[in-house]
């Protein structure tokens, strides 16, 4: 195809892509109250200082809610986008890929939300005293929230990138073996840059070296085939 059809296409599937995570969108804001109140049940009461802040919290809530259940359809469009430039045994093997990417995200974000997200909570809270009351507004415990949950779903990709550059070629067992250390000190120096908190960028490496090894497992599964 010529460069200006391609500029096309993918102007084409940006648009489609935003009409599906608009709807999941709206979808999402329907049971945004219920999903607020289901995400605050860690924290006991949330409050907003701000006479417009709960209504854009939902809004955040809604976009946020519309990725996670539109995200299938979101990589379907990438997925028709760059087809074009691949074989047929590149198309297959990568198809393969797009339904455990979408669930290995999802499997860190449930994680995230239900066992890290409330760990965190409770050891924070448990600093407050008689006279230190937590006062924890809408949007700064909704962004603590998405922060770690896309940390989560984003290291979830880890095993998967690594599997893939694997079978291209493009990184051997062998040297990651040799790395080994180095990239175990990376695990927990870069949760720093992604989650804002001790327990989070903890819970984040910990994730990341079982992840690590893992893959590790896999690659010698795929070499010994």
């Amino acid at each position: 195809m010529p460069f200006s059809d391609h500029l096309v296409e993918l102007r084409q599937r940006l648009i489609t892509s935003l009409i599906i995570w608009g709807a999941g969108s709206a979808l999402a804001f329907a049971y945004s109250e219920r999903l607020l109140e289901r995400l605050a049940r860690p924290v006991g009461q949330l409050v907003f200082i701000a006479p417009a802040e709960a209504f854009h919290t939902r809004i955040k809530l809604a976009l946020y809610g519309g990725l996670l259940l539109t995200l299938p359809f979101l990589l379907h469009q990438v997925w028709l986008f760059v087809a074009r430039a691949m074989d047929q045994r590149w198309r297959r093997r990568l198809l393969t890929m797009v339904p455990l990417s979408y669930g290995l995200f999802m499997l860190g974000v449930a994680i995230a939300l239900f066992a890290v997200v409330p760990a965190a909570m409770k050891f924070f809270l448990s600093y407050g005293s008689a006279g230190v009351k937590p006062f924890i507004t809408l949007s700064a415990y909704l962004s603590f929230v998405e922060t770690i949950s896309l940390a989560f779903g984003g290291v979830f990709q880890f095993p998967l990138v690594l599997y893939i550059l694997n079978w291209m070629g493009l990184l051997s067992k062998a040297t990651l073996l040799s790395y080994r250390r180095l990239i175990y000190f990376g695990c927990f120096v870069a949760p720093a840059l992604f989650t804002p908190d001790v327990v989070g960028q903890v819970s984040l490496a910990g994730a990341t070296i079982v992840l690590f090894e893992l893959s590790l497992l896999a690659m010698r599964a795929e070499v010994s085939a």
